[in-house]
């Protein structure tokens, strides 16, 4: 048994709730239910009718299971375009129990929170503070602004909890009446609210980084939904907003000053370009509304549907307190898995919970390290969570996939987990479907697996790099022998087709050309043996060092001779072995495993990436995509709000390659990179030629580049030989010499080969 550290970040289930444009009681019921369950108030509000909006909010907030509200059919239906959202549940409704007794909440709810907190010191300093529950006339302008502002539970009717008298006998609340038309007291910010319970103990994990977050005002018409909804979703990006509505902005006398005051207070840490208050709104003359908020120093956000597009307003997960324990690694039916704990709590987890469901967010430190075949780190592909879900766990709706981790759906009572090891084949397979492909291991991928594999890994093929290596390689075939004075020769001797590379390893320091053949004979790649010649058929063969004897059969004729003189005067001899000794064919697996080792030397340490080698694609009926075969991809999976990475590679070998030929690669190339659904991934296209490119193929690869996007990337001997991929090209042109990302690659790439550059000189 091997282990592993399991990093676990608790956090509720973030719910988005669905409501047709101009459903104020929808509303209103999505902000009572959200105050119900702990971390509820993190929970956005969609309006359906507004599709496109609808969509990125549910991207953006990464919710876990999209909730309908309301009888219209557009709502009911709404959850269907999500299908990698299912409901975790055994039953739909967010409260569950027979009606002779009393309910449970499905979600983690504030009753949990009561619980977990309820001998703490926090708890004293809160009820200390003077929890209060405010109410308001139903027909008073500002109604539903303050149950946003305030909070308020559903009627115990409606969901068979009493949340109300939970939070009055467990806090000793008292209740406090806002009266219509007056001006809100100031003393409201004082006091713990309803509103406050729900986010009780939770923080922001550092996995998703902040976008636009300056606290403040929102600036809206009381009465328009749209506005109320805005606003709600602002604060469920965790910015602490208050609603002003001009028209009553008398109303507003007292509280407006008491919340610039705090919430300069509370922000006089960050840095100084972030230590602004600001005034949010949806309508276009934002700054008409500057007079309001005295004569500080302010920034004015304002909003359109191209806010939630995850560049500017970025919600952050929220969750409650990271453990780490230890993860015992096994096999289960031929897969890996790792089994771990869910101990340290930050929740209640006593039995009578059970039916509260949360999501336990994983991370592994350690583990796998050395193993291409799988991964514990899943990009952030959310159409695939069934997938993610059904591979690695076992039920299909108890899986979600997030920004560098993996969620996964627990109840509070349960006690340990386990996942299975992810299979990068089964992975690749399932993000070509998503492209429209059917994706396969070609003949061409299982020899360059198997070799890679008998190198001990891409870091083993970094002996490719040097071009005495290659030569040795392509000099004698599969079933030539040779001398090892003759292998030390070509190794060493300088490489004609380019003079002023020198013989070193990729770090600068000198190589023995004994050192290297000795390396690649105890890798494998070459078998020790004699080449006899028989006295009867005066024909010679080769045969290993394991079969040599001083009595010979001769495989040719099969007369028996002896051999001992031959043994004793002549010299040993060198064949090919292993994947390159019995595939004619295998010296195209040297460009690709060298391009696979210099993408992987030069990201070492940055991301957890996947690749896969040579892969036929056979495109699925009616997408008018092409049957193909690439010689590899590169996946690198990014943090959000980055897009998953694909690189689609060619590597051809040297020698002429037909124009006519690389201009198809190009083409197939660019179809298959523009396939992929652009909401996911941001593509490249690679291609590796261990000799120069013509004039004719750099005009070509040109074409995969537009006026918004660079994706070309072009490398040769010169980039695959060197450590840092442009140690040597950086003396001709004006470039770095590292290059730790495909933008940086294709940028360079720009450089080298599309635009006028002047070489360096002196």
């Amino acid at each position: 048994m091997e282990t592993t550290r399991v990093d676990i970040c608790y956090r509720p289930l973030r719910i988005g709730w669905a409501i047709c444009a101009g459903d104020s009681d929808a509303f209103r019921q999505a902000v009572q239910m959200s105050y119900a369950l702990w971390g509820g108030r993190f929970n956005p509000i969609v309006i359906v009718d507004y599709e496109d909006e609808a969509d990125r909010l549910i991207d953006l907030f990464r919710v876990d299971l999209v909730f309908p509200i309301g009888d219209s059919e557009t709502v009911k239906k709404f959850p269907k375009r999500f299908p990698y959202l299912i409901n975790p549940f055994f039953s739909e409704p967010l409260f569950v129990g027979r009606a002779d007794e009393r309910k449970h909440a499905q979600v983690l709810d504030i009753h949990n929170a009561l619980v977990h907190f309820r001998d703490t010191p926090q708890w004293k300093t809160i009820k200390d503070k003077g929890v209060r529950i405010y109410e308001w006339q139903a027909d008073d302008a500002l109604a539903d602004v303050f149950l946003v502002q305030f909070g308020g539970y559903p009627s115990t009717k409606e969901v068979g909890i009493d949340y109300v008298g939970m939070v009055v006998e467990a806090a000793e609340a008292t209740e406090s009446a806002i009266e219509p038309d007056a001006a809100i007291p100031s003393d409201t910010l004082d006091h713990p609210t309803i509103a406050y319970l729900s986010r009780l103990g939770l923080e922001r994990h550092y996995s998703v980084q902040a976008g636009w977050d300056w606290p403040g005002f929102f600036v809206g018409d009381a009465t328009n939904l749209d506005d109320l909804v805005c606003h709600w979703n602002l604060r469920a990006s965790d910015i602490p907003l208050w609603f002003v509505d001009p028209d009553r902005i008398t109303r507003y006398t007292d509280v407006i000053p008491a919340w610039e005051k705090l919430m300069r207070e509370t922000i006089a840490h960050r840095h100084e370009w972030k230590r602004h208050v600001a005034i949010w709104s949806r309508r276009e003359n934002i700054k008409e509304v500057r007079g309001l908020f005295g004569d500080g120093q302010l920034t004015f956000c304002s909003l359109s549907i191209h806010s939630w597009n995850g560049h500017n307003l970025r919600p952050p997960m929220m969750h409650f307190d990271q453990v780490s324990t230890l993860g015992v690694s096994g096999h289960e039916s031929g897969k890996p898995k790792v089994s771990f704990a869910l101990n340290d709590k930050p929740f209640c987890g006593d039995v009578w919970f059970h039916t509260q469901h949360l999501i336990a967010s994983i991370s592994f430190i350690g583990g796998l390290y050395g193993d291409e075949h799988y991964t514990l780190h899943p990009p952030f592909i959310p159409d695939l969570n069934e997938f993610y879900a059904r591979t690695m766990h076992f039920r299909p709706d108890r899986l979600r996939i997030e920004s560098e981790r993996v969620g996964l759906v627990i109840d509070a009572a349960d006690s340990d987990a386990f996942l299975y090891v992810l299979p990068v084949a089964d992975l690749i397979e399932r993000v070509f479907d998503l492209a429209g492909f059917s994706a396969k291991l070609s003949r061409s991928g299982l020899i360059i697996r198997q070799l890679i594999a008998q190198l001990g890994g891409l870091y083993g093929a970094d002996v490719f790099r040097i071009p005495g290596v290659r030569r040795l390689l392509k000099t004698h075939g599969p079933m030539t022998a040779f001398t090892k004075r003759g292998a030390l020769q070509l190794i060493g001797a300088k490489d004609p087709e380019n003079p002023d590379a020198k013989f070193e390893d990729p770090f600068g320091r000198k190589l023995e050309a004994n050192s290297v053949f000795s390396g690649l004979v105890e890798k494998g790649l070459y078998r020790i043996g004699r080449e006899l010649t028989c006295p009867n058929c005066r024909m010679a063969s080769w045969i290993s060092l394991d079969a040599v004897k001083q009595q010979v059969i001769c495989e040719l004729c099969g007369h028996e001779y002896d051999a001992t003189r031959q043994l004793v005067n002549g010299e040993w001899h060198y064949r090919r072995s292993g994947v390159l000794g019995t595939e004619r064919n295998a010296q195209g697996a040297i460009p690709v495993a060298l391009t696979l080792q210099q993408l992987r030397a030069n990201r070492h340490g940055l991301h957890q990436d996947i690749y896969s080698p040579s892969l036929d694609l056979t495109p699925k009926e009616g997408t008018g995509l092409p049957k193909c075969e690439i010689d590899f991809v590169w996946m690198i999976a990014r943090p959000y709000p980055q897009k998953t990475v694909i690189i689609l590679g060619e590597c051809k070998d040297q020698g002429f390659v037909k124009l006519q030929e690389f201009e198809k690669d190009i083409d197939h190339l660019r179809r298959v990179a523009d396939a992929f659904p652009p909401k996911c991934f941001e593509t490249f296209v690679l291609i590796a030629k261990l000799s120069p490119f013509s004039s004719g193929e750099i005009e070509c690869a040109k074409t995969l580049n537009d006026k918004y996007r660079s994706r070309a990337i072009l490398l040769t001997a010169r980039e695959l030989e060197p450590h840092f991929m442009y140690q040597r090209t950086k003396a001709e042109f004006k470039i770095e010499e590292y290059a730790s990302t495909p933008e940086d690659m294709a940028a360079a790439t720009v450089t080298i080969y599309f635009k006028e550059q002047p070489s360096v000189t002196g």
